[in-house]
């Protein structure tokens, strides 16, 4: 996995070195560790839209991922992590066994900013789903978003929350797309 930090590159280096990490565009996969501030959330959805072009995938799904992306990076920029610390995003991607164009991205956050402080009862809810499910596996933490995760996991085939080694939460979504020759 090529991992990158992207926290005080510019844009057009930080778009550079990730493109540069690509490979085999069959087999894509890398861990992109960036500054919680909004302006990063721009050079990984623009990665992402890249990932897509290689593939070749029609603008609808394109469109539908890249809202995903962004609401899923903000939403750990805007709630759950400080201005200045370092979130994570892995990304995988290509093509699978079934000549499907597949992607997998996770963002990993701090669980220390705002909404982390106020939320006292997100450990009871963390508590409760790891003994629901006996597992770090499958988190679905309903109180933790209000449409986001709705909207999400009627977009993607797979939507799971996880405890990250590093840092608190790690959200997980992945999509299978048929690709299509002339869309």
């Amino acid at each position: 996995m090529f991992s990158c930090d992207i926290s005080h590159l510019n844009y057009e280096n930080a778009i550079k070195e990730l493109l540069q990490s690509i490979t085999d565009a069959n087999n894509i996969s890398c861990q992109i560790d960036f500054e919680a501030d909004h302006s990063r959330s721009k050079i990984i959805r623009d990665f992402v839209w890249s990932i897509f072009d290689m593939h070749s995938i029609h603008h609808p799904w394109r469109g539908r991922f890249i809202l995903i992306t962004d609401e899923l990076i903000n939403n750990a920029i805007e709630h759950w992590s400080n201005k200045g610390d370092i979130d994570s995003c892995i990304i995988e991607a290509g093509t699978n066994d079934k000549n499907e164009f597949f992607i997998m991205l996770e963002v990993h956050d701090t669980w220390s900013g705002k909404d982390a402080k106020d939320a006292k009862h997100m450990e009871d809810i963390r508590s409760d789903r790891l003994q629901k499910h006996n597992t770090d596996e499958g988190i679905y933490m309903d109180k933790r978003g209000r449409g986001l995760f709705h909207i999400t996991e009627k977009l993607v085939d797979r939507l799971s929350f996880s405890l990250s080694p590093k840092w608190w939460l790690a959200v997980k979504i992945e999509k299978s797309i048929p690709k299509v020759l002339n869309p």
